[in-house]
């Protein structure tokens, strides 16, 4: 038994069914089912483990349903890791190819193309000249570049001239997904690309991710922004005013810790009032787009996730929701323009570039 199964093992048998999972659950909020919270999908993983139930397609489901987005870890008193068991699940789930055919497609995407979305015509790796490096990732260099147009801009503004690497998957949705042997090659490519240089990065799975690369430091551009804000490279001025909410992205709070710069940023700028929501921080509640799994295998779910978030900013009275995470923008926005709310949601370097003259 490898030392990687002990642990997933011994985390199904370590869940004392506390319930402290359930409150914090964004899942339970919508579907109100025991197996929308961690201890309830623990306890499947745990049956379908030990063979007492087959992969049923409600099974499937409730697993690839999962966010990951470690808010339940966070409160586990056992210390359960349960995105790692999720993951986990999802892995023995693949192997048998008991998966969503979505989200096989988003993998089959990422193994011919390089990129979740399949497009053949995003520029292939190639050697990278240059000591700092900008890494979009898929949704910003493909689906909505106007992201990354943004980022290029405002560091272009402070004298940044950054290389860039575009339309390249950095396979955490692979991981996500249970497809280990996918991500371990994009390390590989990526590994081969990257090492020795300084990465920027607007995607905050692609810094958790990518800082697994050895020998590569990856920085959130919010954490670059600030020290160039310090710095006096970077000016931010009046914006048209406005009461602006951040949302923070699960994986830059909770999995590193990158709260108080995005805020900074924000408050450099003059014209906004900046309003907190009860969740927020470590205790962010996710938007919904779990990795672009959810959003693309769950739309209806993932939207009405959203949508929960959305209603959290119009209760404290923001007209604005801002986000660093471009995954955030896809799922938020989208759910704001579905149920017309009067509420924009934009990311932080497009905000922050108005700012700028």
């Amino acid at each position: 038994m490898t030392q990687q199964t002990y642990r997933f093992e011994d985390a199904l048998y370590s869940c004392n069914r506390c319930g402290l999972c359930h409150p914090c659950s964004p899942l339970m909020q919508v579907q109100n089912l025991e197996s929308s919270t961690a201890r309830g999908k623990i306890r499947l993983a745990r049956c379908y483990v030990q063979g007492e139930v087959e992969a049923s397609r409600t099974l499937i489901d409730r697993i690839y349903e999962c966010l990951l987005c470690g808010h339940c870890s966070r409160v586990c008193p056992a210390g359960i890791k349960v995105e790692e068991v999720m993951q986990s699940t999802r892995r023995t789930l693949a192997s048998s190819g008991k998966t969503p055919p979505q989200i096989r497609r988003i993998v089959s995407n990422i193994e011919l193309t390089g990129n979740i979305y399949g497009d053949t015509a995003a520029e292939k790796p190639s050697k990278i000249n240059g000591d700092l490096v900008y890494f979009p990732g898929c949704v910003s260099s493909i689906k909505h570049r106007d992201l990354a147009e943004a980022v290029l801009k405002s560091l272009s503004k402070a004298g940044l001239n950054v290389e860039v690497v575009d339309g390249v998957c950095c396979g955490a949705p692979a991981w996500a997904a249970g497809y280990n042997e996918v991500y371990e090659k994009r390390c590989e490519l990526l590994q081969g690309i990257l090492e020795g240089k300084s990465v920027i990065t607007n995607c905050p799975q692609c810094q958790y991710f990518l800082r697994r690369l050895r020998n590569v430091e990856v920085k959130h551009v919010s954490q670059i922004y600030v020290d160039l804000i310090d710095a006096g490279r970077l000016k931010p001025g009046k914006v048209q005013e406005a009461t602006v909410t951040y949302s923070d992205p699960c994986y830059l709070a909770r999995f590193l810790n990158i709260i108080d710069e995005p805020r900074r940023v924000l408050l450099s700028m003059d014209g906004l009032r900046l309003v907190e929501m009860e969740s927020r921080g470590e205790n962010t509640k996710c938007c919904g787009n779990g990795f672009e799994l959810v959003q693309n295998c769950y739309p209806e779910l993932a939207s009405k996730l959203a949508g929960n978030r959305l209603k959290d900013a119009l209760n404290i009275g923001a007209g604005v929701v801002v986000t660093s995470c471009p995954h955030c923008q896809v799922t938020l926005g989208g759910a704001a323009r579905e149920r017309n709310l009067n509420l924009e949601v934009i990311d932080l370097s497009q905000l922050l570039l108005k700012a700028c003259p």
